[in-house]
């Protein structure tokens, strides 16, 4: 098929052809406000809001209730336990190491396309507006000549990236020690909004969401535990993977990990 044959690049010069100018700097204006500084301790204690830790807990740990007038209904067979239980979020993995078949199987169960291009998560208008880009951690063996990869479901492949791995860099702002992989979700905006112009943003984000929930369920069953992160600077995030980030701006990275002592 013709589709097949176009590089990514002129996928996004077609889109961009039908992109309204206003709309996408609107876009971009927002996402630039919704960005959190993280790196330095400067840029840290800037974006850290006034709250102490009790503060945090309580709101991450307690039920949101709408009403103080109305009652409240409990389902008699409703029980507690999930059909798939999502394992605590990991904050420092092991030294065990992790080889590529295992990334690579990982990516192709969770996000990888079937025979018609269709993908196992969600994607509002089926746009697949969302790039993922696998940065190999210190636990990844076998692996000496690449460690930043871009994952394209069709073909189920990695393209190498003019990348590069920065240990301490990594654990330093992205907070996760003895990582074995990261996963930047970086959404394509020009592919997000040529159809729906501002919605297509909305559905990118949502599309992030789908697919960093199907990597953490299929990474649970190869015995990896992961870690979804918004603190980095993206255009760092960006110059490490090797891309730009005013063409493909990150979204979120997810951690992954062989869980160890926390």
């Amino acid at each position: 098929m013709r589709h097949i044959k176009i590089t990514s690049l002129n996928q996004i010069a077609h889109a961009s052809q039908f992109v309204d100018a206003e709309v996408e700097t609107e876009i971009r204006t927002f996402h630039q406000h919704t960005i959190s500084v993280a790196g330095t301790a400067l840029e840290n204690s800037l974006s850290q809001p006034y709250l102490s830790l009790e503060d945090l807990k309580r709101a991450e740990a307690f039920e949101t209730r709408f009403s103080h007038i109305t009652g409240s209904v409990e389902g008699s067979t409703c029980g507690r336990a999930d059909p798939v239980v999502r394992w605590p979020s990991v904050s420092k993995g092991s030294p065990r190491q992790i080889d590529f078949e295992t990334v690579a199987q990982v990516f192709a169960q969770a996000i990888g396309a079937d025979g018609h291009g269709r993908r196992p998560y969600p994607s509002g208008g089926a746009l697949y507006s969302i790039e993922a880009v696998a940065i190999l951690g210190d636990s990844a063996g076998c692996v000496t000549d690449f460690n930043v990869l871009h994952y394209m479901p069709v073909s189920n492949s990695f393209e190498v990236l003019a990348g590069a791995y920065d240990r301490e860099k990594f654990q330093k702002i992205y907070k996760i020690e003895a990582a074995a992989f990261y996963v930047a979700y970086f959404i394509n905006l020009k592919k997000a909004i040529f159809k729906y112009r501002s919605r297509g943003y909305r559905l990118a984000l949502m599309e992030i969401g789908s697919m960093y929930q199907q990597m953490l369920q299929v990474a649970q069953t190869h015995g990896l535990g992961s870690r979804v992160l918004s603190g980095f600077s993206e255009y760092a995030l960006a110059k490490n993977c090797g891309l730009d980030s005013r063409i493909l701006l990150p979204g979120i990275i997810q951690a992954f990990a062989y869980p160890g002592e926390n």
